[in-house]
């Protein structure tokens, strides 16, 4: 006899199997009942900022106001926050020519017209001044002050050239700072590419132990030098606000504002209190689903991997869903697993930095300490390069995973990308 657990993957879900007589757990965020009035969320947090004036009092007399959002691998329900911000602002006197939104992927490559309409909604997009990141093209940037850690950090010159700077994202574990949303709004999100990799160096050696070993920084804030060059950043800026959300199965469930370091630090408490899980004992096998967009690519899936392999005994099998229909994530991606031997790899990587190195690093660490089956899109020579077992089907590589070792205990993430533990 088997019992059957369903697990995201790509857009829809897929059904594995295991024996009864395998104890398994089951691990998922819990479920927030749904909001009847996502705007009003927003509102409510608006209307009760953290550490900073309101909206209105901020705006008034500011002529130009750019608002930040992310783009689409960056799911934030932005539309409902949009509104809103757009309301405040136009309560204070800021009318919507004085504003512009500024789409910031970072260096995801920049959105197009179609894209742009999806992620703002097309009554918003066809009435605002919107522009995009593109962080290889320098002339769009410009430099903010000396710092110590970054040089002269390079920013889209939309900010620079505002009086306001309204960030927005979502709230959600992330691996290198903890939680996402905040600061990582401006730096990474509306950053060159050098200033872009200058702030992910700093999470080499708070990543990577001297031993090679790699450590997770997936939702931990205290002590993260990463997030506090962030925020050092963002408050260089004439005037910051900040508007996030926390989002249940791709809505929002609740919502913060005000300083871009306070605000962000109360709502990423709030996640974890409603969201975080209680960490199960490692075990023998990990089941770790992924789910759309945050497997949308083998960069982006990364993180439900990072996950299992809290949760993994060393040496047992992780079954790892990446669904990847966008592919590798970025060509500067796949060259990091033609870097030898682990050890060269490390070197490599403290020479001459690259984030998507790290992330090659750490993918690879990982499936050296753990088999790891990879369920994906993507072919066996995309996958073995990277030290992975590739399977097409997800109850191919269960059994397959059953078969490698003996098997008492089974932790299983059907959401892995979405989860974090206390």
């Amino acid at each position: 006899m088997t019992i059957a657990f369903r697990l995201r993957y790509g857009t829809g879900s897929v059904d594995v199997h295991l024996p009864v007589s395998v104890l398994c757990e089951t691990v998922e965020p819990p479920e927030s009942p749904p909001v009847p009035d996502e705007r009003a969320v927003v509102e409510a947090a608006m209307s009760a900022p953290v550490g900073a004036p309101p909206l209105e009092t901020l705006a008034r007399g500011k002529t130009r106001v750019t608002i930040v959002v992310p783009d689409r691998t960056r799911p934030a329900r932005t539309p409902v926050v949009l509104a809103a911000v757009l309301g405040r602002l136009a309560a204070a006197g800021v009318p919507t020519t004085s504003c512009r939104v500024l789409i910031g992927g970072g260096i995801h490559g920049p959105t197009g017209a179609d894209e742009a309409a999806a992620t703002l909604g097309p009554a918003l997009a066809g009435d605002l001044e919107v522009l995009s990141t593109d962080a290889d093209e320098p002339s769009r940037y410009d430099a903010l002050p000396e710092d110590a850690a970054l040089g002269r950090p390079r920013v889209h010159r939309a900010v620079v050239e505002s009086d306001l700077v309204v960030l927005t994202g979502a709230i959600a574990p992330h691996y290198l700072a903890g939680f996402s949303g905040g600061a990582k709004a401006l730096v990474p999100g509306c950053a060159d590419r050098a200033t872009v990799e200058a702030a992910h160096r700093l999470t080499l050696d708070a990543t990577v132990a001297p031993d090679g070993a790699v450590r997770s920084l997936l939702g931990r804030l205290e002590g993260n030098a990463f997030r506090r060059v962030l925020v050092r950043i963002a408050k260089r800026l004439p005037a910051t606000w900040l508007v996030n959300v926390g989002l249940s199965d791709g809505r929002i469930a609740h919502a913060v504002a005000g300083d871009v370091e306070e605000a962000h630090l109360a709502g990423a408490r709030a996640h974890a209190d409603r969201f975080a899980c209680a960490r199960p004992e490692p075990a023998e096998l990990v089941i770790a689903g992924g789910g759309a967009p945050r497997d949308r690519d083998l960069l982006q899936a990364h993180k439900s991997l990072v996950v299992a392999s809290e949760v993994s005994l060393p040496g047992a099998p992780i079954v790892w869903l990446a669904h990847a229909g966008e592919g590798a994530g970025h060509p500067r991606f796949l060259p990091w697993f033609e870097a030898g031997r682990l050890d060269r790899h490390l070197a490599a990587l403290r020479k001459a930095f690259h984030p998507y190195g790290l992330t090659a690093y750490a993918l690879r660490w990982k499936a050296a300490r753990n088999p790891v089956l990879a369920v994906s899109t993507q072919g066996p020579d995309v996958l073995r390069p990277m030290g992975l077992y590739p399977f097409a089907d997800a109850q191919e590589a269960v059994s397959h995973a059953l078969r490698m070792k003996p098997v008492s205990r089974c932790v299983v993430l059907p959401r892995a990308a979405e989860t974090f533990f206390r």
